[in-house]
C-alpha cells in the first residue's frame, strides 16, 4: 500500500491540512486502510487520525469495516460535486429523463462528469433486465476508454482539453483499448463529428456503452449521460439508434438545467 504524503504549507491550517490529506489518502486506498497505515503514511500521531476519522464518520464522509478494521471514502463527497454549483438541481432535473430513456432501452443509465484525470459516476437507473450492469455513484472510469469521458472530452474547448490529454496514461485494459494520444484524437474527431461517444469493450471486455454530453448555456460540457450493457444485447451495430435516444435525453436535461 503506498499514498504520496504531500508537504503541507507552513501557512496553512494544520487540522484541516491533516484532514484534507487524510481523505486523499482514503482516495486513493479505494479498498479501505487500517488507522495505523493512515497515522504512518500521514505522518501524524494515532490519536489524532482517530479523532478525525471518528469525525468524518459521523458526518458521514468515512465509514469504517468492523470485520477488517479499515476505513474507506463514503459518495457523499460525490454527491457534494453539484451540490452548490451554478447548475445544482442537475441530478435531480436528470433523473426523470433517465428513467424515460432506461425504459426505452431497458439497459442501465448513468451520469456522470470528468473530474481531473477520470470519469466519475454521480448516479444510475438501474437497466430492467434480470441481468444488468451497476455502476455506483463514485465510481471511476479511464479517460481513455469509456464513452461518457470521450464525449465530453470531445465537447471541451482547447485550453482545457489539452492539458487532460497530456495527462492521460493509456492503458491497455482490453484488446480494444485505445493506446496512444494520436488515435485517441481520432476517435474524439469522430465523437464530436457523430455527436455521441462509445465504448465497444475498451474498459471492460463484453461491455458497451454509448454516451452523450449534458451541455449549459454555453454549450460546454456538464456531464454526460451514458447507456450501458452486455454486448450480446447492446450490439454495436445499434450504436447509431441508441446514439439518437441518448442524444435526445441529455438535450432534454441541457434544457432543463439553462
Amino acid at each position: 500500500m503506498t499514498a504520496a504524503v504531500k508537504r503541507r504549507s507552513p501557512a496553512g491550517v494544520p487540522v484541516l491540512e491533516r484532514t484534507l490529506g487524510m481523505v486523499e489518502c482514503l482516495s486513493a486506498c479505494p479498498k479501505g486502510v487500517t488507522l495505523s497505515d493512515l497515522a504512518r503514511l500521514q505522518k501524524i500521531p494515532k490519536n489524532t487520525t482517530y479523532r478525525i476519522l471518528n469525525t468524518l464518520c459521523a458526518r458521514g464522509y468515512v465509514t469504517r469495516d468492523e470485520p477488517e478494521l479499515t476505513y474507506r471514502l463514503t459518495r457523499k463527497f460525490v454527491t457534494l460535486v453539484y451540490a452548490s454549483a451554478q447548475d445544482g438541481g442537475l441530478i435531480e432535473k436528470a433523473l426523470g429523463p433517465m428513467r424515460a430513456l432506461r425504459d426505452q432501452v431497458k439497459e442501465t443509465v448513468v451520469i456522470s462528469i470528468v473530474d481531473a484525470q477520470e470519469g466519475i459516476v454521480l448516479e444510475q437507473v438501474p437497466g430492467l433486465y434480470p441481468f444488468r450492469f451497476v455502476c455506483e455513484p463514485g465510481t471511476r472510469q479511464p479517460l481513455h476508454a469509456s464513452a461518457s469521458t470521450k464525449v465530453l472530452l470531445a465537447q471541451m474547448e482547447a485550453d482545457r482539453l489539452e492539458p487532460i490529454l497530456a495527462s492521460i496514461r493509456f492503458t491497455r485494459l482490453t484488446d480494444r483499448t485505445i493506446t496512444g494520444l494520436p488515435a485517441f484524437r481520432r476517435e474524439l474527431e469522430r465523437t464530436r463529428a457523430r455527436g455521441f461517444g462509445v465504448d465497444c469493450g475498451e474498459a471492460l471486455n463484453g461491455v458497451s456503452c454509448v454516451a452523450a454530453a449534458i451541455l449549459d448555456r454555453q454549450q460546454r460540457p456538464v456531464a454526460a449521460i451514458t447507456v450501458t450493457g452486455p454486448d450480446e444485447r447492446l450490439h454495436e451495430k445499434d450504436f447509431g439508434q441508441v446514439g439518437a435516444l441518448v442524444k435526445s435525453c441529455a438535450q432534454v436535461i441541457s434544457t432543463a438545467i439553462v
